[in-house]
């Protein structure tokens, strides 16, 4: 198929009269069969490119994705819109209904675009299905998890170029919003990408203002919050480093009356983390209180503002989350509170995020004694004492040094081939690989620090991290507003202070809310 009939096509399925920067250029080097890199910002329409391929392509579209809500949300809308052909395999499916699934691809279905998780791709049955199917595309979102010094590494997503081959060697689509030349190198790399087949555009985002807001305590930091909370026109979102600050935050909200408060963290239950973000989603709630597990392929476009209670981790998080304000192109407000201490939680993240010596001997020395071939989450967590993602990584590397061989997901744990044992030597060569992991964290935690202090241009900084000249830092033509170094007027982003009824602010309910958003044949209790 020619561009003008995916110009014909992003009309038809997607009522848009024209592409956007980048999109173009990303689908005619597609269709061209050769492999594209596509950088473009946050809200930039990345998913875009590849729905529309989906369509113009003779076989599958396969993308592949970390982001679950992602998934969801993105077949979701589709289907709203009446296109009824994308799917998604991922861990919240079940073994009956990833069967059919599988079993439709292989036949007649008009689906057209699959997406799925990095782990389900690695399973030998799914991709004899996918090979039998046919794939015209790999595309790969969130591509920066590629790389092992990106802030976000998986280690699934280093498999993706064997994989590729295994599917028959299709084009691939790498797409990301936050990525530095060395991510952007390290992709090129993996999927031998041409310099001309990377499209790059800027990560400049004009119509966010971002604010730098130091504070001296605790105490006043969440007394600020909750007088921004009160008067920033929403929705917006409040990210936290912790589930405890999210949880203490909403409680203060709620005694403020500030707004429609709710929050949202890994330790809720999946059910009611839906539930939460479909209400944010249709407009009953203004106001969501979260970690970083919010947010990631949520299209809402129209969020006013981000506010940060603590500063994240790295840049490239940073952008990733500010990003989700004015994707309907409207002027948006981004404020990041400092408190110096805050960097003792980040520290401390790190240093329990991944293993230890101790911990890699245990679990290596565990495999051989045993001859494991297989083990399962319970067995790392009950009799090892370590944690899933500890016990990924240990086993990555372990495979990676020839130790172990054909490893791959399964809904239990993980299942691998024994090839030989492992000696101490491979448990010290393991924690040299991991603690450079380790040290490259800290080395974005540091970055991070640098431009919150380094008193210049804050969406300057920004840029520049990425690559980006100072040509790239036009603010918005509306308000000529930029950041808190260069100036920005935050009452140009409030409303008049609203107080929310008791009713309203009330406690919110798992039941009621599943009475309000199912219809009546799926309410709680078999209500008819």
């Amino acid at each position: 198929m020619n561009m003008h009939g995916v110009h014909q096509m992003l009309q038809r399925y997607f009522g848009h009269t024209q592409f956007r920067d980048g999109q173009a250029e990303i689908i005619g080097t597609v269709l061209q069969g050769r492999n594209v890199l596509g950088l473009l910002p946050t809200g930039g329409g990345k998913s875009i490119t590849y729905q529309l391929l989906a369509l113009a392509l003779p076989a599958l579209t396969v993308v592949v994705s970390p982001l679950i809500s992602l998934m969801v949300d993105q077949v979701q809308q589709l289907r709203r819109n009446g296109h009824k052909w994308a799917v998604y395999l991922n861990s919240t499916v079940s073994m009956e209904e990833a069967r059919q699934t599988l079993q439709m691809l292989k036949g007649k279905h008009p689906y057209k675009l699959l997406y799925i998780s990095p782990e389900k791709l690695q399973q030998p049955h799914v991709q004899q299905a996918l090979k039998e199917r046919g794939v015209s595309l790999l595309a790969i979102d969130e591509a920066h998890c590629i790389s092992q010094w990106g802030h976000d590494f998986r280690t699934d997503y280093l498999r993706l170029p064997q994989i590729a081959a295994a599917l028959g060697a299709p084009p691939v689509l790498a797409v990301t919003a936050t990525a530095t030349p060395a991510v952007r190198e390290e992709i090129c790399n993996l999927f031998s990408i041409e310099r001309q087949d990377v499209v790059s555009q800027s990560m400049n985002r004009p119509n966010i203002a971002y604010e730098l807001i130091p504070v001296s305590s605790e105490a006043e930091k969440q007394e600020l919050l909750i007088e921004q909370i009160s008067h920033l026109r929403g929705p917006g979102i409040v990210y936290c480093a912790t589930r405890q600050a999210v949880e203490a935050i909403v409680h203060e909200c709620r005694l403020a009356k500030a707004a429609r408060v709710h929050g949202y963290h890994g330790g809720m239950l999946p059910l009611e983390r839906m539930l939460v973000q479909e209400q944010f989603l249709r407009g009953e709630l203004d106001v969501i209180v979260a970690t970083n597990a919010f947010g990631m392929g949520i299209d809402k476009k129209d969020i006013r503002f981000v506010l940060h209670y603590h500063f994240p981790a790295s840049i490239e998080a940073y952008v990733q989350e500010v990003g989700r304000v004015g994707r309907d192109g409207e002027n948006g407000y981004a404020g990041l509170f400092y408190l110096p201490e805050d960097v003792f939680i980040h520290q401390h993240i790190v240093k329990h995020e991944y293993p230890n010596r101790e911990e890699i001997t245990r679990l290596l020395g565990w495999i051989t004694q045993y001859r494991m071939t297989s083990i399962t989450h319970a067995q790392i967590a009950d009799e090892l004492g370590i944690g899933e993602q500890m016990a990924q990584l240990i086993l990555f590397y372990a495979e990676r040094m020839g130790i172990l061989s054909e490893l791959s997901h399964t809904k239990s744990g993980f299942q691998f081939r024994l090839v030989q044992a492992a000696t101490a030597d491979t448990g010290v060569q393991i924690g040299i690989f991991i603690e450079k992991i380790k040290r490259k964290k800290l080395s974005k935690l540091q970055h991070m620090l640098s431009w919150i202090e380094t008193g210049e241009c804050l969406r300057k900084g920004l840029l520049a991290y990425f690559g980006e000249g100072s040509s790239a830092t036009e603010p918005s033509r509306s308000t000529g507003a930029c950041c808190s170094v260069c100036g920005v007027q935050r009452t140009d982003y409030q409303h008049r202070q609203t107080v929310i009824s008791e009713r309203e602010q009330e406690t919110w309910n798992l039941e009621q809310a599943l009475r309000n958003l199912l219809p009546p044949c799926q309410r709680v209790g078999g209500e008819s």
